[in-house]
């Protein structure tokens, strides 16, 4: 029998741990760090998710406008094509300015009409002034006959008791004051038959004002015939071409401001509690994944509304999971920085953003 044989009677195998217990205590040790370290990663993806929230159902939007004729008429002159830069000041498109330029030799016509019956009516309000004065110096001559033959009359008067004058020279003062009041009778009357002759210009005045601003009018409506680009832009959504009738107010198509892109993330009201206005992000555009882009928070929603409360006329009891409860969520706008190439650029692409809180 060997000497293996005989430390073993029984022919069992001994427990591995038995044979190697320094191996056992490493495979142990080695276990418990796994864990271990599992637990720490958590924890600190747990912290840099709580301080650095990211979403992945932003849109990439852009300030826009939608261009409309403010007068219409036929395209005359149509520069530009469905999806073209356009700068600043570059021309989008021209109505057929003919009837407007007829309106504008119109109403400046009826605009030299008006003045001309103003300066008539200034000048035939000036004529009759004057007449109103002349009467007025009419009267004042009347008065001071009059008041000369009142002041003769009660000289004289009172002489016929003692003698010193006839019947006849008293009645001839009495005459001759009654036919001084007469006559200042007489001029009040003109006076006040002058003065009411005297016609007001304001008619005249608020009639050459309306045509004046009837030629501004037309004058501003022959302005709007050219459409001009307002900023650097991208045209979309083209749904005119040359020849075509524009209406007043019917937008034709879209102008994309190139220098305004932002993302628009729904975060969780969870996320958004340590946000704050000016806070960098990090942004991935789906038209070039891989690539991150720097950005900042412009703005975050102050409110939201529920799918299941719109257009609802009645009372609404929102369905909710006993044990689950979604949390609700709120727009953040980031803007973008300049330096994201333009050719990536597209209102709709898919966005994520990372917003790094507490910087």
């Amino acid at each position: 029998m060997t000497t293996q044989e005989q430390a073993n009677p029984t022919g069992l195998a001994e427990d591995p741990a038995a044979q190697h217990p320094r191996k056992a205590q490493l495979g142990a040790v080695i276990g418990w760090g796994f864990v271990i370290l599992a637990i720490v990663a958590s924890v600190i993806t747990y912290a840099w998710n709580s301080r650095n929230p990211r979403c992945n159902n932003g849109v990439l939007v852009a300030d826009m406008i939608g261009i409309a004729p403010r007068v219409s008429g036929p395209i005359k002159e149509l520069p530009i094509k469905d999806n073209q830069f356009v700068h600043k000041g570059d021309l989008l498109f021209e109505i057929d300015p003919a009837p407007y330029e007829i309106a504008v030799q119109a109403a400046t016509a009826n605009l030299a009409m008006a003045e001309g019956a103003l300066k008539n009516a200034g000048l035939q309000i000036a004529a009759q002034e004057d007449q109103a004065q002349a009467a007025q110096a009419s009267l004042d001559q009347a008065q001071a006959k009059l008041a000369t033959a009142k002041d003769n009359y009660d000289r004289i008067a009172p002489l016929l008791a003692k003698h010193y004058a006839s019947a006849q020279d008293v009645s001839d003062a009495k005459n001759t004051m009654q036919s001084a009041q007469a006559g200042v009778a007489a001029s009040q009357a003109q006076l006040l038959s002058a003065q009411s002759s005297v016609l007001s210009i304001a008619e005249a005045q608020a009639k050459r004002d309306a045509a004046a601003a009837n030629l501004a009018q037309a004058e501003l409506n022959l302005k709007y015939c050219t459409v001009k680009a307002p900023f650097d832009a991208l045209i979309s959504q083209m749904s005119i071409s040359r020849g075509a009738f524009a209406s007043e107010g019917q937008q034709v198509f879209t102008l994309i401001d190139i220098h305004s892109w932002w993302v628009c993330e729904p975060y969780r009201e969870g996320q958004i509690q340590k946000m704050k206005v000016g806070d960098p992000a990090t942004v991935e555009l789906k038209t070039a994944a891989g690539k991150f882009f720097k950005g900042t928070v412009e703005s975050i929603g102050w409110g939201a509304t529920p799918q299941a409360l719109q257009k609802s006329i009645l009372p609404v009891i929102p369905q909710a999971l006993d044990w689950v409860q979604l949390e609700q969520r709120f727009p953040v706008r980031i803007k973008l920085a300049d330096d994201v190439p333009p050719e990536i650029l597209r209102v709709g692409t898919t966005a994520a953003a990372t917003v790094h809180t507490g910087r």
